[in-house]
């Protein structure tokens, strides 16, 4: 029997996820609870009677908090800021000003994806999940036309974020407020990933309708002025789609 591809069998998954904007306090609340299982599971951070896990960077004007729902479940989240010379504001740029900072002044902008966590439960069955979270950071560079990716991340996870999105690292191990393991930045240039990454994994490239849905009709990276907007005020480049695999999943 044929066998199953890995771009296909990521495909597949994706017909069970959805994603949603955390905007309600219990939205937050419900996230904030899976941050801290999640960590605290990991060894990742130390118990509080809370139990609860955020910080400062949740109520920032570039963020964007998402939930993951997977068959209907709520699976896993994601934080990301978008900065710039407009917005620099994010958890980076406190842990690593010395690398992001000139990144800023040259006026580039970019993606910085923190708190992101996977239900151990939903991890257990399936270990594509952490592809399905971390396509919204490349939607995110897409809708807001930023010329990087960035990615804190634990020693142990960096041959996979070089493996599969093409992230090299830019640090030494480092502390990260709160977490109590070491993490090192790692980015790349986002032509370079959506290049590589979009058409080994098509799944990666998304339509203008779903951004618009999940980040609002704005992209402008203004957040002060233009996040709330009613209407497109950035038309921004037109990404070419890849396509997307249509042909039945046969099981090996």
């Amino acid at each position: 029997m044929q066998s199953v591809s890995f771009a296909e069998r990521l495909e597949a998954l994706m017909h069970g996820v959805s994603y949603f904007p955390v905007r309600t306090e219990q939205d937050r609340e419900l996230i904030y609870r899976l941050r801290y299982d999640c960590y605290l599971n990991e060894k990742a951070i130390t118990e509080n009677p809370l139990r609860r896990y955020f910080d400062r960077h949740d109520e920032d004007e570039n963020v964007f908090i998402f939930g993951i729902c997977y068959d209907g479940q709520l699976a896993g989240s994601i934080r990301m800021h978008i900065c710039s010379p407009y917005w620099p504001t994010g958890p980076g740029m406190d842990v690593f000003p010395e690398i992001l900072g000139p990144m800023i002044e040259r006026g580039e902008s970019f993606v910085d994806p923190t708190r992101f966590v996977v239900d151990e439960r939903v991890r257990r069955a399936t270990s594509l999940m952490p592809f399905a979270t971390l396509r919204l950071a490349a939607m995110a560079a897409d809708h807001f036309d930023t010329e990087q990716i960035l990615a804190t991340v634990r020693i142990e996870h960096t041959p996979f974020y070089r493996r599969i999105f093409q992230l090299e690292p830019l640090s030494e191990p480092r502390h990260y407020p709160s977490l109590t393991k070491p993490i090192v930045m790692m980015s790349n240039y986002t032509d370079i990933i959506r290049d590589a990454v979009y058409t080994r994994y098509p799944v990666f490239s998304s339509d203008p309708e779903e951004r618009f849905e999940l980040f609002g009709p704005s992209r402008s990276q203004d957040f002060g002025v233009s996040r709330r907007a009613s209407v497109n005020d950035n038309e921004g480049r037109i990404f070419r789609k890849y396509e997307r695999n249509t042909t039945s999943l046969v099981g090996s």
